[in-house]
C-alpha cells in the first residue's frame, strides 16, 4: 500500500513537469503565449466569462462552452493564463492515476506505473500546446475504460453478463461533456456502449439495460443541463447550440484532411493507438478464428474515431481522444505473450517523444510568434487607435492576449475561415460586424483576397494604413453621425 502511495505521489511531479513542459500555451515557463489559435480562443472567452461577459452572446466560437468554463475558472482564481495551467495539472493527474489502477487490472504496480508513464509519452505527440477541448475529456475517458475493460474481464472469464449502472453513468457524462466541447471526443466511449448494449440484448438483460439506459441519460443530464439552464438564462441559448451543435456540423462537413499533408509518419503517430488496435484486435481475431465480444468492442472503439480521422477531419490533437485505448494495447499484448511487440511499441511511442520534446526545446529557447511580431510592428506607434473598440480580421488571436484586448465584436476570430467551410456563416458574420460599430479593424490580407466583410468596410470605413510587405490594412469606422443623416 506504501508503495501504491508512492506512485500516487510521483504521478503529481509527473502532471506538473509535463503539462509545465508541453502546454506551451499556458505554461509559465514560456514568454509567449505559443502558436495554437484554439487555446488562446479558449483563453479569450474564458477570460472575459470571468468578468461577466456572456460567451457566444458577448464572443462567439465553434465549440462547447465546458472548454471556455474551465478557462473561466483558471482566469478567476489567477487573473491570467497560470490559472489554466494549474487546472490542466489537475486534470492529468486524475488521468494518470486512473490509467494506472487501469493497468493494475492485469499488470504488477511497478509495470503499471511504467506504461503510464509510456502512455504519457504517446500523449505528448498530440498534445499540441495544451488547453484543447480532447485534454479535459482524459479522466473520463481513462474512468470509462477502466470499467469497460474491468466487465470486458467478468464477461470473458467468469461469464458475468450484467453491466453495473453506475458505470454508465461515467459514459453519460463523457457523451455530455463531448456535447458541450466536441461531440467526436466520445467516439471511443460510444463504440464500447453499442457492444455493451446488444450483449444484453442478446442474453435478455432487458432489466440491467433498461437501468443501464437510465444511468447513461443520468449522466448526460447532470453534465449539460447546468449549461442549458445558464445559457437560457442569459438569452443566449440558440447561439450556444449554434456553436456547439449546428455549425459545428456544417464546418465538420467541409473540412480538409490537414494531417495527411505533414506526412504518413505524423498521421502514425497522431493515431497511433487507433491505428495498433485495430491491427492487434484482427489479429486476434484471426489467431482466435473467431470475432469475440471483445474483439467485436475493441475494433469499435478504435475503429469509430479511426474512421473519423481518415475521413479528412484529423488535426493532430484529436488523436488525444485514443489515448485511454493504450492500456487495451498492452493487454493484448500480455494476453497473446507479443514480446516483439511489446519492443516495438515502446520504440516507437518513445521514438515520437523524442522528436516532439526537441520541438519542445525550441519553443521554449528560440521560437517566437512572427505573425505577433509582424502585427505589433504594423500597428507601433498608432496612438490614435482606439482599443476599447477594436477587432483583428483573419489574424492570429494571440493578438488580444497579448496587448491585453477585448475584442469589440463577438466574431473576433476564425471570419475567413468559417466562410470556407460554414455556408451560412456570412449573414452571421456580417451581423456581428455590423451591430458593433466597431471602429477599429487590423485586416490581415489573406493570399491577396478580398476578406468576406468587404462591402461593409467599402461602406463604413476608412483605410488609415496599408502595408503592402506586411499584407496588412487598418480601417477606422467613418463618422456614424454623418452616415445617419
Amino acid at each position: 500500500m506504501q508503495g501504491r502511495y508512492l506512485y500516487w505521489f510521483s504521478f503529481i511531479l509527473v502532471a506538473i513537469i509535463f503539462v509545465t513542459v508541453f502546454s506551451y500555451t499556458t505554461s509559465p515557463i514560456y514568454s509567449t503565449f505559443g502558436d495554437s489559435p484554439d487555446s488562446h480562443i479558449f483563453q479569450i472567452i474564458g477570460k472575459y466569462w470571468a468578468q461577466g461577459y456572456i460567451p457566444y452572446k458577448d464572443l462567439w466560437d465553434l465549440k462547447g462552452p465546458y472548454i471556455f468554463l474551465l478557462n473561466a475558472l483558471g482566469y478567476g482564481m489567477t487573473g491570467s493564463r497560470y490559472g489554466v495551467w494549474f487546472i490542466q495539472i489537475i486534470f492529468l493527474y486524475a488521468t494518470l492515476i486512473t490509467t494506472f489502477i487501469t493497468f493494475r487490472l492485469y499488470c504488477r504496480e511497478w509495470s503499471a506505473f511504467g506504461w503510464t508513464i509510456l502512455a504519457l509519452a504517446g500523449l505528448s505527440y498530440t498534445y499540441q500546446g495544451g488547453n484543447l477541448t480532447e485534454e479535459y475529456l482524459l479522466p473520463f475517458l481513462a474512468l470509462s475504460f477502466y470499467y469497460i475493460i474491468r466487465w470486458i474481464y467478468f464477461y470473458d472469464k467468469e461469464d458475468i453478463v450484467t453491466h453495473p449502472p453506475y458505470n454508465a453513468v461515467v459514459y453519460g457524462v463523457v457523451l455530455g461533456l463531448s456535447l458541450m466541447s466536441r461531440l467526436t471526443n466520445a467516439l471511443t466511449v460510444c463504440g464500447a456502449v453499442l457492444v455493451i448494449s446488444v450483449v444484453l440484448l442478446k442474453h435478455r438483460k432487458f432489466k440491467n439495460l433498461y437501468y443501464n439506459a437510465l444511468a447513461f441519460i443520468a449522466g448526460f443530464i447532470f453534465t449539460t443541463i447546468p449549461f442549458v439552464l445558464y445559457f437560457h438564462e442569459h438569452h443566449a441559448l440558440q447561439d450556444m447550440w449554434n456553436g456547439t451543435f449546428l455549425f459545428a456540423i456544417k464546418y465538420a462537413e467541409h473540412s480538409t484532411n490537414e494531417i495527411m499533408s505533414n506526412g504518413l509518419h505524423y498521421f502514425i503517430l497522431s493515431y497511433f493507438n487507433s491505428i495498433l488496435l485495430v491491427l492487434l484486435t484482427l489479429w486476434l481475431v484471426v489467431k482466435e478464428k473467431r470475432l469475440s465480444t471483445s474483439s467485436s468492442l475493441y475494433i469499435l472503439s478504435a475503429g469509430l474515431p479511426l474512421s473519423w480521422f481518415c475521413q479528412g477531419n484529423g488535426y493532430g490533437h484529436y488523436g488525444m481522444i485514443v489515448y485511454q485505448l493504450f492500456p487495451v494495447i498492452v493487454l493484448i499484448i500480455y494476453k497473446m505473450k507479443l514480446r516483439l511487440i511489446r519492443f516495438a511499441v515502446i520504440v516507437l511511442v518513445l521514438t515520437g517523444l523524442t522528436s516532439k520534446t526537441k520541438f519542445m526545446f525550441v519553443m521554449l529557447n528560440s521560437w517566437q510568434d512572427t505573425e505577433l511580431v509582424r502585427y505589433k510592428t504594423f500597428l507601433k506607434n498608432n496612438t490614435i487607435i482606439d482599443y476599447s473598440s477594436f477587432v483583428s480580421y483573419n489574424c492570429h488571436p494571440s493578438l488580444y492576449l497579448d496587448l491585453n484586448i477585448h475584442p469589440a465584436t463577438p466574431v473576433f476570430t476564425i471570419q475567413d475561415f468559417g466562410l470556407n467551410r460554414i455556408p451560412q456563416w456570412r449573414d452571421f458574420l456580417l451581423k456581428s460586424f455590423k451591430e458593433s460599430h466597431v471602429k477599429w479593424i487590423l485586416i490581415d490580407i489573406q493570399e491577396h483576397k478580398q476578406p468576406g466583410i468587404q462591402e461593409l468596410l467599402d461602406e463604413r470605413y476608412l483605410l488609415i494604413k496599408h502595408d503592402e510587405k506586411r499584407n496588412l490594412k487598418l480601417y477606422k469606422l467613418k463618422d456614424h453621425n454623418k452616415q445617419n443623416r
